[in-house]
């Protein structure tokens, strides 16, 4: 028997009505949505995981999805042109959702910077695996603590529930719907960048204030005794303060990165209801 005339044999005793070309295709698209965030997530995937392990990955979740597309399956084209529009349909939404899912991610990253700047240390730099380049120290903290406090409270379960829910909301055979418009959406995705901003800010914000703090200080000291080297002084005191106040502010700062977790759920839920 012959490969062809085997796969129809397979699919005749498991009792799979659907052909067999529109399931691959069908676990095509649905990968086209699901890679992205195992490519671009610091706690899925990173720039130093091998490709093959986040492909399998990828795999494994989208196995794990796929039960919820059967009755889908069907109704997906087989025309080359028409699949082809729908897995650049299918990368659009995966990498808008993977965008919403970073922000807390890329808000750690940006905070440690401003922390590195004000404190000056940003000429010291790690290599952090989840992104595949050079960081400074506090940014490296802020991403490490973010994706281990993430991860400890499943937040990827709840990125992958919400995952599921667009696949049940975007059909793959459709293109989205935009239900209040084409504008409605892209100024979430404005917002959204826009917030990331503030979450950074809120999380470097004791530190920020403690540094702007210690150069008044040293300002002040610098009027009233111009032979003191402040310069040279606050090198060797910023770093000890800083270091002082993140230890003693980590509390507020993972209480207030848990917050904005549930924030960046619900930009995904808004975001998902957007583009149905």
């Amino acid at each position: 028997m012959d490969l062809p005339g085997l796969l129809t044999e397979v699919r005749n005793q498991l009792g799979i009505q659907t052909d067999l070309t529109q399931v691959m295709l069908a676990f095509a698209l649905l990968m086209g949505r699901v890679l992205p965030v195992v490519m671009l997530t610091p706690f899925l995937g990173g720039e130093s995981v091998p490709s093959e392990v986040k492909l399998g990955l990828g795999v494994m979740l989208g196995l794990v999805l796929y039960p919820l597309l059967i009755a889908q399956t069907r109704d997906v084209p087989v025309s080359p042109l028409i699949f082809i529009a729908l897995m650049l349909k299918e990368l659009f939404i995966g990498l808008s959702l993977t965008m919403v899912v970073n922000i807390i991610f890329d808000a750690a990253n940006v905070a440690g910077g401003l922390i590195d700047v004000m404190s000056g240390t940003n000429q010291a730099q790690l290599f952090v695996p989840q992104l595949g380049q050079q960081v400074t120290l506090f940014a490296n903290l802020n991403l490490q603590l973010t994706t281990v406090t993430f991860l400890t409270l499943n937040g990827h379960h709840l990125v992958i529930e919400a995952f599921a829910d667009s696949l049940a909301l975007i059909r793959l055979d459709q293109v989205p719907q935009f239900s209040s418009g084409f504008w409605p959406f892209f100024d979430t995705v404005i917002r959204i960048s826009g917030d990331m901003l503030r979450i950074a800010l809120a999380i470097a914000s004791p530190v920020l204030l403690a540094t702007f703090l210690t150069d008044l200080a040293l300002g002040m000291i610098n009027r009233v005794a111009p032979q003191v080297q402040v310069f040279f002084v606050a090198m060797q005191i910023k770093p000890a303060v800083t270091i002082m106040i993140m230890l003693t502010a980590m509390h507020l700062i993972l209480s207030r990165s848990v917050e904005e977790f549930g924030v960046m759920f619900r930009w995904l839920k808004l975001a998902i209801s957007l583009l149905a």
